[in-house]
């Protein structure tokens, strides 16, 4: 499963350059001391899978 990482030093991954401050999803075991895991907020956890609670208008029940 792919994490959210924040680059800590300039580092070229994947093709690209990073700037420190910027985020990437990668999926590996161990980052390097140039990354950082971003600790994923509750919204961030709501996001993923979650499908959404509201309804469209159009599918609302008649009153």
């Amino acid at each position: 499963m792919a994490k959210t990482y924040k680059v800590l030093e300039r580092s070229y991954i994947n093709g690209r350059l990073y700037e420190p401050g910027e985020t990437l999803e990668l999926e590996i075991d161990r980052p390097g001391s140039n990354l950082e895991l971003v600790k994923a907020t509750k919204a961030d956890k709501a996001k993923v899978g979650d499908e959404s609670t509201d309804k469209p208008a159009d599918n609302l029940p008649d009153a």
